[in-house]
């Protein structure tokens, strides 16, 4: 398989890259197949004139919501523009005055909660050119999960007209948007070759290399898929362990209890043991915490936005005073969380099946590979 990265030294990629001046869109996960920086192979063989970093930073260290500062790459002496300042960021079109082309070379994970896709899109609007260098979804592009989001509750950590989980390549996903929002965009895709939509990651045989702090290992975004709506309760999603979406708890938890109840849920390829852990960072750091953690045993059966809304539910039939939500929550979910209550669960669930395949209809028309 090649990446987009891969191909841009040859024709027909090479000449629109030629004598323009670029600006590179990347952080520290961006590599070619032997392992090259985007950075490196752009200001080796191309007029690159400034880095923008996404949230994270260049590095890909920042934490998460925090935001980014202007700086210089200590390795290309390079100036790194920020495009990220929290939840309100909008992209001033000066930041771009100085550059004949845009280049977007970001490894994502394929979720809508996942803020580099909505830097993508903002990217589309400030009138440069843009050229994306596809990468794999590493949760393949057949699966679909969750309600499209409506515009009550987008929001930076949502895009609105997406699932959660929507089944597209970075590529595809900016042909998307192009498209259903009639942006405009002058964009170019440089595609992958050789990638098939029913691979995952792990049928790649690549190394995964950190997207962002939380998403160190690639078998965590499954989970992360799900249980990122942790971030809308007061439960503790696993940040400051070494194993952030794969574990959750909180002091108040009966972890044998949870693990008892989940089990009888039957869920489809996922199974969960209780742990205790104690967070050196976020949500109840430094206390002891109960709860579970979740192992994914067959990943063609496993849906995660399903597993995590019936877990939470268990959860609050469990602990109806101890559990809480906060405003994430319905910006994560698409909907307030009164609809996973025990009497709602049901229809929630049948209405994110059906707006999943109306989504997976939609999207058909904008997929690059069989």
């Amino acid at each position: 398989m090649e990446i987009g990265l891969d191909q841009i030294l040859v024709e027909p990629y090479a000449s629109s890259l030629r004598g323009k001046r670029l600006g590179l869109v990347t952080n520290s996960s961006s590599f070619d197949s032997r392992y090259k920086t985007s950075v490196t192979f752009f200001h080796e063989h191309y007029d690159l004139q400034v880095l923008y970093a996404p949230e994270h930073g260049l590095s890909g260290s920042g934490a998460a919501g925090q935001a980014i500062e202007d700086e210089r790459d200590p390795a290309t002496a390079l100036p790194i523009r920020s495009l990220y300042q929290g939840e309100h960021t909008h992209l001033d079109p000066s930041l771009f005055a100085d550059i004949d082309l845009l280049v977007f070379d970001m490894q994502d994970v394929g979720l809508r909660f996942y803020t580099y896709i909505s830097t993508l899109e903002q990217l589309m609007h400030v009138g440069v050119p843009l050229l994306v260098l596809d990468r794999p979804n590493p949760l393949g592009g057949v699966v679909v999960e969750g309600l499209i989001l409506d515009a009550q509750h987008a929001s930076f950590v949502g895009l609105e007209g997406l699932a959660v989980r929507y089944g597209l390549t970075i590529g595809e996903l900016a042909r998307f948007l192009n498209g259903e929002r009639k942006i405009g965009c002058a964009l170019q895709i440089v595609p992958l070759q050789g990638w098939k939509r029913s691979q995952r990651w792990e049928d790649l045989k690549r190394p995964w290399i950190m997207t962002s702090p939380a998403i160190a290992h690639a078998h965590t975004i499954e989970l992360y898929a799900g249980f990122c709506l942790l971030e809308g309760t007061n439960l503790s999603e696993g940040r400051g362990t070494s194993a952030p979406f794969e574990l959750f708890g909180a002091p108040f938890i009966d972890a044998h209890q949870l693990s008892k109840e989940a089990g009888k849920l039957n869920l489809a390829g996922v199974c969960f043991t209780p742990i205790t852990f104690v967070p050196s960072a976020s949500k109840f750091q430094g206390e002891v915490c109960h709860g579970l953690y979740a192992h994914v045993i067959d990943s063609e059966h496993f849906r995660p936005f399903r597993s995590a809304l019936s877990i939470l539910s268990l959860l609050w039939e469990l602990y109806p005073e101890q559990l809480s939500f906060n405003a994430s929550f319905a910006r994560l979910a698409g909907f307030a969380e009164q609809e996973i209550g025990s009497r709602y669960l049901h229809s929630t669930l049948q209405r994110i099946e059906e707006e999943a395949h109306i989504f997976a209809h939609i999207k058909r028309s904008y997929e690059l590979y069989a």
